[in-house]
């Protein structure tokens, strides 16, 4: 996988995606049975936990107790059903950054590309380590600090079935384990998607502000003679054109699944300080409630940050455009170069239907309702 390797190495593993079809009957056969495991294994979770919100709804420490991961949960379910469902999408968006406008020409444009390709390699290694460390700690918190019961489990879930048992409780154990180690990896991998895809966006916008400098700066007295260059400008203005036909596919696949999760923080981040709150400080639950906050704030920080980069990195058109020696241009590609600047002044956003954009003021607004 050329495009963020890392996300579609993490989905693969998971059971979540394969490029590629199998030819072995065998193999494609237990890939199946391993992708629908894994499945059956995150919403069962997820059912189980919401069962349990219903049964202690009177009573509110159990109900916040349980509410903070039953929500990511809940919204990691959306995630992974909508990415399962919509794959065809997942793939044209895949193609559109393959296309030979997006390819680098030179080792300047490699180097550009190359740039936010580290970039959003980061942010993934960033948050899966926090996102796994928080992970270690939520399994680990039951059997290493103070328990309220001779077998204490990681999470609150309906259980149908007595787990006095030794093997009932391990056998239950390790389902909570398999389920928030295999819910860590999904849920950053489709987060950082969304996080690599405007990281690569961006990277995008400073290939085409590139490309525009370099039309009239390296020899603008050859330019009049040069027909090839109103060509050059013809095709600067399609990328510009493919780049809001990329953001527009991300918005598309993505946004109304980061709406919900923007809903679903607000909540979690109350609950998450009421629990850490009632919890004995430089305990393993207290650092496990710490992790989760933390990783929580990142999650969501992440979308506004980058959102708030491609916005402001494709406003900058205009400046790469202005900064040119745009006047030896003929009329006709004034008028192309006029075009792009104008759509490029409103800046690219990201948002559902204007509500919940992607920007830093969206993340002071809900890092405040808590």
């Amino acid at each position: 996988m050329d495009i963020l390797p890392l996300n579609f190495r993490v989905l693969w593993f998971c059971g979540a995606w394969n490029e590629e079809k199998e030819n072995n009957i065998f193999i494609r056969s237990l890939n199946l049975c391993y992708r629908y495991a894994i499945v059956t294994l995150i919403y069962e979770f997820t059912i189980s936990e919401i069962i349990e919100l219903v049964r202690t709804h009177d009573d509110i420490e159990d109900l916040t107790e349980g509410l903070f991961l039953s929500l990511t949960y809940i919204a990691l379910c959306l995630k992974y059903g909508n990415f399962l469902t919509r794959k065809k999408e997942m793939s044209v968006l895949l193609d559109c950054f393959r296309k030979e406008t997006c390819r680098p020409r030179n080792s300047e444009e490699r180097i550009i590309l190359l740039k936010y390709d580290r970039k959003a390699k980061w942010c993934v290694k960033f948050f899966m380590s926090i996102s796994q460390a928080t992970c270690i700690a939520l399994i680990l918190a039951p059997i290493m600090g103070p328990q309220k019961s001779d077998r204490p489990l990681p999470f609150k879930t309906y259980l149908p079935y007595s787990i006095s048992g030794l093997y009932p409780y391990l056998a239950t154990y390790l389902q909570h384990a398999g389920a928030i180690f295999y819910g860590v990896l999904l849920n950053v991998s489709f987060d950082s998607l969304v996080y690599g895809f405007t990281i690569h966006v961006c990277g995008q916008i400073e290939l085409l502000c590139y490309r525009l400098s370099k039309i009239f700066k390296d020899h603008p007295e050859q330019y009049q003679l040069d027909s090839s260059k109103g060509a050059v400008i013809s095709e600067c203005v399609r990328h510009h054109l493919h780049v809001h036909e990329i953001v527009r596919r991300i918005q598309s696949l993505f946004v109304w699944t980061v709406t919900i999760l923007f809903i679903f923080s607000m909540v979690t981040l109350c609950t998450s300080i009421f629990q850490m709150s009632k919890t004995r400080i430089l305990s393993v639950a207290f650092l496990s409630l710490t992790l989760y906050l933390g990783s929580m704030l990142f999650q969501v920080f992440f979308y506004c940050w980058y959102g708030n980069e491609l916005q402001l990195k494709s406003k900058g058109i205009v400046d790469a455009i202005y900064s040119s020696d745009w006047t030896i241009a003929t009329i006709r590609d004034r008028k192309s170069l006029l075009f792009v600047m104008a759509i490029s002044q409103k800046g690219l956003k990201l948002s559902y239907y204007g509500i919940f954009s992607l920007a830093l003021d969206t993340f002071t607004w809900v890092s405040l309702q808590r």
